[in-house]
């Protein structure tokens, strides 16, 4: 079946007769004008349509913001879940009688145990998936927040908490720096920005859904719809959608092979004497220290 082409890649044709020396006749059969119009750039919708290398190269230059947006769900729900912790200090504290410097004791120890267990999430994130790393990470906080609507003793919810440290540390930016480096060079710091954006909208979010939950239908049903979150709507998308890598064949920033400016910018930072520090290097310099204190404090 003939495929409609715009007049005026006729006229551009027929101009262009002269330039092309006679190669290319007057446009009056379909093929010529197919042959015509394809040096005007134009091409038959079917080709873009059902050609596969076009479809490939779609797919390679946005797959990437797609590992993005999987990585910005999953600070969605850590974030969230971890900074609604406040919301439930005062009910469960009521509920058991506790006090409330008891309670944030746990807090406080989560909070060590996370930060100190980031250098293992960090070499289990270089040494083996980071995408199973980060989903086993999310797998494991969603539990604890369901584990906590069963809690009736403080030491549960000592254990509980120390286990859920662990479980956002697996989902922490350590996984996320790893898979975001993989998939973009010069995009790297907007991808790692809109990834992040995930934190923040997860605060703004999970939050108030927790209070809410807390003031309308009780703490323990919170913690479940926490964990509901985390489980149902954040996990599987990580899981299906979170690639660590590029396949073979494909490029960071959705290049498609050959050399792109992209490979120069890695072989110049391959010539760098500073690129590619093994971690007890890193630990000889100044600016891994000060990085280090920066972090922490």
């Amino acid at each position: 079946m003939a495929t409609a082409i715009p007049s005026f890649y006729f006229d551009y044709c027929a101009k262009r007769n002269d330039v092309h020396n006679g190669l290319i006749g007057k446009p009056t059969r379909h093929r010529d004008q197919i042959s015509c119009a394809r040096l005007r750039g134009w091409h038959s919708p079917h080709t873009l349509i059902s050609g596969k290398p076009n479809i490939a190269k779609l797919r390679n230059l946005n797959y990437g913001w797609i590992v993005v947006l999987a990585t910005a769900l999953m600070l969605f729900g850590g974030a969230g879940a971890r900074f609604s912790f406040g919301v439930f200090l005062k009910p469960v504290t009521e509920e058991f009688d506790w006090s409330r410097g008891s309670l944030a004791g746990a807090i406080a120890i989560a909070g060590l145990a996370t930060g100190g267990l980031r250098p293992v999430a960090g070499m289990l994130a270089d040494h083996h998936d980071p995408k199973i790393v980060a989903a086993v990470g999310v797998l494991i906080g969603g539990l604890a927040l369901a584990a906590m609507s069963l809690v009736q003793e403080l030491w549960q919810v000592y254990i509980i908490f120390i286990i859920m440290g662990i479980g956002f540390t697996l989902a922490s930016p350590g996984a996320v720096a790893k898979i975001i480096g993989a998939w973009f060079t010069k995009r790297r710091a907007l991808a790692m920005s809109v990834a992040g954006t995930g934190s923040a909208a997860g605060e703004t979010a999970l939050v108030p859904t927790a209070a809410i939950a807390v003031a309308y239908i009780g703490w323990r049903e919170g913690y479940l719809i926490l964990a509901a979150i985390l489980l149902v709507l954040i996990l599987p998308p990580v899981f299906l959608f979170l690639k660590s890598r590029p396949d073979p064949g494909q490029h960071a920033d959705g290049a498609d092979g050959g050399t792109t400016d992209d490979d120069e910018d890695l072989s110049k930072a391959s010539a760098d004497p500073n690129a590619g520090m093994s971690f007890d290097q890193a630990c000889r310099t100044g600016i891994f220290w000060r990085l280090t204190i920066g972090f922490f404090i």
